[in-house]
C-alpha cells in the first residue's frame, strides 16, 4: 500500500489515510505520505483530525523524523476547531523537544490568547507576528477564528452588544455587521443589541411540585448509604 501511495500522485482522503495507518500502524515509513495529506489539507481547507493524530502519535515514536513545521501546521487545523477538543488532544501528542521551535512556539501563544478570549491582543499579534505567517495564509483560518468565537459567546448569552461583539472581532463593528448578515441574526430596536438567539432563557425559580422537602430528603438519604 505504501508503494501504491508513493506512485500515486494524488492526495489521500480520509478513507486511503484509515487504510494506510491500519496496515502500517506505526510504520515511520508513512511518515511523508501524511505530511503531504497535512499539506493538502492546509491548501484546499480541509481536516482529518484521525490522521494528523496519528502523525503527532508516528513523531513520538520516531522523533528524528519529526517536522516541526508540519507539526505546526496539524496545530493549526486543530486550533481552528476550537472550542472542541482536537486542540488540547493534539497539543498533548506533540513531542516536547518541538515546542520550543519556531513556528510552533508562536502558534501555543496565539492559541492561548484564543482559548482564554484575550481577542485584542490576540489580533494584534495576529497581524505583528512574523514568525507564522501560516496562520494568515492558512485558508479558512479567520473564519474558523470568528466561529469559534460566536459559537462561545452564544452559549453564554441570547444577546450581546454591538461594542462587546466589536471588540471581540478582527474588524470590529465592520465584522459586527457582515457577520449579522451572515447569520440572520436581528438587532434590537435601538440597534444597539444583536440578538443571537430568539430561545428564551428557562426560567431557574423552583416552583410547586418541582420543590423538595426536608422530610422527603430525609427518605431518600438511607437508600443512597
Amino acid at each position: 500500500l505504501i508503494a501504491m501511495a508513493a506512485k500515486d500522485s494524488s492526495p489521500l482522503t480520509p478513507p486511503k489515510a484509515r487504510a494506510l495507518i491500519d496496515k502500517h500502524l506505526y510504520d515511520a515509513s508513512i511518515i511523508p505520505n501524511l505530511e503531504n495529506y497535512v499539506h493538502h489539507q492546509c491548501k484546499e481547507n480541509l481536516y482529518d483530525y484521525d490522521a494528523n493524530r496519528h502523525l503527532l502519535k508516528l513523531y513520538k515514536f520516531h522523533p528524528s523524523e519529526a517536522s516541526a513545521a508540519v507539526a505546526g501546521k496539524v496545530l493549526i487545523k486543530a486550533m481552528m476547531h476550537l472550542p472542541a477538543s482536537d486542540y488540547v488532544c493534539c497539543l498533548y501528542l506533540l513531542p516536547l523537544p518541538l515546542h520550543n521551535e519556531e513556528p510552533i512556539r508562536t502558534i501555543l501563544r496565539m492559541a492561548n490568547l484564543l482559548e482564554t478570549f484575550q481577542m485584542k491582543k490576540f489580533w494584534k499579534e495576529l497581524e505583528d507576528q512574523k514568525s507564522c505567517k501560516a496562520l494568515l495564509d492558512t485558508p479558512g483560518f479567520i473564519a474558523a477564528v470568528e466561529k469559534c468565537i460566536i459559537t462561545i459567546v452564544k452559549s453564554t448569552y441570547f444577546d450581546v452588544s454591538v461594542s462587546t461583539l466589536a471588540d471581540l472581532l478582527r474588524k470590529g463593528k465592520e465584522d459586527v455587521t457582515r457577520l449579522q448578515k451572515e447569520n440572520g441574526w436581528e438587532m434590537s430596536k435601538d440597534g444597539q443589541m444583536v440578538i443571537l438567539s430568539k430561545k428564551k432563557m428557562m426560567s431557574t425559580r423552583v416552583e410547586g411540585s418541582q420543590k423538595i422537602t426536608l422530610q422527603q430528603v430525609s427518605k431518600v438519604l438511607p437508600l443512597l448509604q
